[in-house]
């Protein structure tokens, strides 16, 4: 290449080595920008570890506040979620995710004992079949208050009482009214009485508490 051609390009790749750093101020900002947005992103999941009792093993994976999973993430639930009696696998509804991250945030560090979810040999009309519903305990903490905690913390959902077997169901059913049932043996008990005290109780207003004299 001749000399006269050579010389733009000394000329721009002295320009560029003349160029200023950024100033650290810059850098810093950027960097504090970054690290606040992967805090922002870690903040929006939720950790929720789950023991499957009926393939015996535990897992930890992370769920969005919105429902919202990554493609490892939803697939892995797939698996762990599967009918336990054929294997096949379902898809997993956002907004019954979205009411897991919420157990699993309510109860920090527990551990989410997965009962039954997606049920392939239900009726077409089960939520369980559909993919929208999940039967569950946590050790330690009394069923009842898991009852009432999901029941009054969503809408668009069924939650039902299991004392005898000991679980939870809960489901989300986009366009229907909220349903709640107690279930002893055979029997369904539906709208029972702690359903109607439970969501009497969360809107009443906070009454001021009296002083130590009073």
């Amino acid at each position: 290449m001749p000399a006269i051609a050579l010389l733009p390009l000394v000329a721009a790749g002295w320009m560029t080595l003349q160029q200023p750093d950024p100033p650290v101020s810059v850098l810093d900002a950027a960097q504090v920008a970054v690290t606040e947005a992967l805090q922002a992103a870690r903040a929006a999941q939720v950790e929720v570890t789950i023991f499957n009792v009926n393939f015996p093993e535990t897992i930890t994976l992370y769920v969005g506040r919105d429902g919202s999973v990554d493609d490892a993430t939803r697939k892995q639930l797939e698996r762990t979620f599967k009918c336990k009696r054929t294997k096949r696998q379902h898809a997993i509804d956002r907004g019954l995710l979205v009411m897991l991250a919420d157990v699993a945030a309510r109860y920090p560090g527990k551990t989410i004992e997965y009962v039954s979810a997606y049920r392939a040999v239900d009726p077409r009309e089960s939520r369980h079949r559909q993919g929208r519903a999940f039967d569950f305990r946590i050790p330690g903490v009394p069923l009842t208050e898991l009852r009432d905690y999901v029941w009054t913390h969503h809408s668009e959902i069924g939650v039902g009482w299991y004392p005898q077997s000991n679980f939870i169901h809960m489901d989300h059913r986009p366009g229907d009214k909220d349903y709640a049932w107690t279930q002893i043996g055979a029997t369904e008990h539906g709208n029972p009485y702690w359903a109607t005290k439970a969501r009497r109780a969360e809107a009443a207003p906070e009454r001021p508490r009296r002083g130590a004299g009073a």
